[in-house]
């Protein structure tokens, strides 16, 4: 007798991923394999990793997304749904980066570093399911690349806010409170989490753009098109991007200087 799993609670799955951050990306894997968007919507919105209790993991043990993870994905309205989740989970995180600048500590600095890359790789999954919502749907209306484009367009500003926090405000507000050795023995990893998730939103962008030159647009009563380059003022426009780029390429660059430079 074929017995079906009871999948866990959103409560629970919520508890899980904030324990520590093996558990958050084993959860992370176990919800993205549920295909109701929902619950996707409710986890993200209700997921809360700890402001100030520090992960018990080792750098070593800390994972990352599987690059080849097929993400099921359904319609752009329901995407719409499940990017409010994700959205309030980077806002109510936000908050703990901006409270770490007023509050800076040593103590505190394995906790800021794990809020971050938490967002991270939520930005890194958001941009992911819209590529997936895009390879699966070659022909899209107007509306629906709109939508695409809107979400692209927030997950790239909101990680550039996270990255300045962490590599600048945070970063001189923890040096006034703890010796420069200190400050370096405990970020010793970090400039190479931000400089690989630099290297991942470059990749992502090519992506997105490399789908666009294989899609068509529907507008309504016209003949089908290949979607127009992005809008002035979307972060994916090529002078827009080369902007955004350099921006965020340089404050990787000048964490890894700063630490090297400290005593």
């Amino acid at each position: 007798m074929t017995t079906t799993k009871t999948p866990q609670t959103i409560a629970s799955l919520v508890r899980e991923a904030a324990r520590n951050e093996t558990a958050f990306f084993a959860t992370l894997n176990e919800v993205l394999d549920d295909d109701a968007p929902e619950r996707l919507e409710e986890f993200f919105a209700k997921l809360n990793i700890p402001r100030s209790a520090n992960s018990d993991d080792s750098p070593a043990e800390v994972q990352s997304l599987p690059e080849n993870q097929t993400l099921s994905v359904t319609t752009f309205a329901q995407e719409m749904h499940i990017t409010d989740g994700i959205q309030k989970f980077l806002d109510r995180h936000m908050r703990k980066l901006k409270w770490h600048v007023a509050h800076p500590s040593i103590d505190g600095a394995k906790n800021c570093v794990r809020l971050y890359r938490a967002m991270a790789t939520v930005t890194e999954l958001r941009i992911r399911r819209i590529i997936a919502l895009l390879e699966a749907n070659p022909s899209v209306t107007a509306q629906e690349w709109g939508n695409a484009r809107e979400l692209l367009n927030r997950a790239y500003r909101e990680i550039r806010e996270a990255t300045s926090i962490v590599t600048g405000s945070w970063l001189e507000a923890l040096g006034g409170v703890a010796e420069p050795a200190e400050i370096k023995a405990a970020l010793a990893d970090f400039p190479d989490v931000v400089a690989n998730l630099v290297q991942v939103l470059r990749d992502l962008r090519d992506t997105v753009e490399a789908r666009r030159q294989e899609m068509e647009v529907r507008p309504d009563g016209y003949p089908p098109v290949r979607p127009p380059r992005y809008f002035g003022g979307d972060l994916l426009d090529i002078s827009s991007w080369r902007y955004f780029w350099g921006d965020l390429s340089a404050m990787a660059d000048n964490l890894r200087n700063n630490l090297d430079t400290m005593a």
